[in-house]
């Protein structure tokens, strides 16, 4: 399941992604200004990440909106946004 993350709903977020096996969380817009402390792939989109400024954990890769759209594509998606 793909979480999509923004910062107003990032505990309900986090805490629906930690019992799910399967889980990649993307952050966006404001939710790159978050540090998310669970073992799941996340990603967070580079444009938001510039815009705020913002210097990422090692563990969390930048991506394009392009890729966030092919990733939505490919599976099953929550929107906390």
């Amino acid at each position: 399941m793909l979480y999509l993350v923004d910062k107003p709903m990032a505990d309900v977020a986090f805490r629906t992604a930690a019992g799910d096996d399967d889980a990649r969380i993307v952050l966006i817009q404001d939710g790159v200004l978050l540090e998310p402390d669970l073992d799941v792939p996340t990603y967070a989109v580079a444009k938001d990440v510039e815009v705020r400024g913002v210097d990422l954990p090692p563990d969390v890769e930048r991506i394009s909106y392009d890729t966030v759209i092919e990733l939505v594509l490919e599976q099953e998606v929550k929107n906390f946004l």
